[in-house]
């Protein structure tokens, strides 16, 4: 880890490396096996405009949620892995979208809802559905975990959805709140993370600067799940539940 860090900073020396970059590497390293094995393969290659791509900055929850790149312009080995048509495992960084940056904001989501649902009574729900990106599936399938081990039901879809069919399911379901993980337009290596409210339209003020400040408040993905008493449940919304609401 120490000889990383001081092949890091000799690159920051030598105007290779952004020193907001070595900042964000800093606050990764030392995380997973997967995230050290990625930065030493990159910093092995001298890589630092792929390390300045992926780390100069930390991504930003905004009003329409997260956009970026899921996939790396460099793939290393680690991130490659047994994955064939594409990577095993999205890019490593702070400016990417990966489990790091969908667990700040799924979680801190999760958060402004308990606070601020009318009925403080009854647990959350929220309905999930993806694209056919890459990693959209495995991203849905991830946030749908987090809100059952915090306390929240999740209604997922079973297979890719429009955004204008999840934004009927969460009225139809009486859903607090909603995700897609999809970059629309993007090119096919980008992804996002898009958020909805209970009538079924994309969040606005002033639910969006309270769901920011949430995030914001998140260092990481870790998270510590509620005991399974208090787990919420994962609901798998097949085709036949499509036909019901047509």
């Amino acid at each position: 880890m120490s000889e990383i860090k001081t092949i890091l900073q000799q690159a920051v020396d030598n105007d290779c490396l952004l020193p907001s970059s070595f900042s964000n590497i800093e606050k990764i390293l030392g995380s997973s096996p997967l995230a050290d094995a990625v930065i030493a393969e990159l910093c092995a290659k001298e890589e630092w405009k792929e390390l300045n791509d992926r780390f100069y900055k930390t991504m930003t929850f905004g009003t329409g949620g997260l956009r970026g790149r899921t996939i790396g312009k460099v793939i290393t080995e680690a991130e490659q892995g047994n994955g064939s048509n594409y990577p095993e495992h999205p890019c490593i960084g702070t400016a990417t979208m990966n489990y790091y940056n969908i667990g700040k904001a799924i979680q801190g989501m999760l958060a402004y809802l308990k606070k601020n649902i009318a009925d403080q009574a009854s647990r959350p729900s929220i309905v999930i559905a993806h694209d056919t990106r890459f990693f959209s599936k495995e991203f849905a399938e991830y946030c749908a975990k987090v809100c059952a081990e915090l306390g929240v039901d999740a209604f997922l879809f079973n297979g890719p959805r429009s955004t204008p069919q999840l934004s009927y399911s969460v009225r139809a379901l009486n859903a607090d709140a909603g995700i897609v993980l999809t970059a629309s337009h993007n090119p096919p290596h980008d992804n996002g993370f898009k958020a909805y409210f209970s009538d079924g339209a994309q969040v606005v003020e002033p639910d969006a600067s309270g769901i920011i400040a949430e995030v914001n408040t998140i260092e990481n993905e870790q998270y510590t799940p509620l005991p399974t008493d208090q787990q919420g449940a994962v609901t798998y919304l097949s085709e036949e539940h499509d036909q019901n609401y047509i």
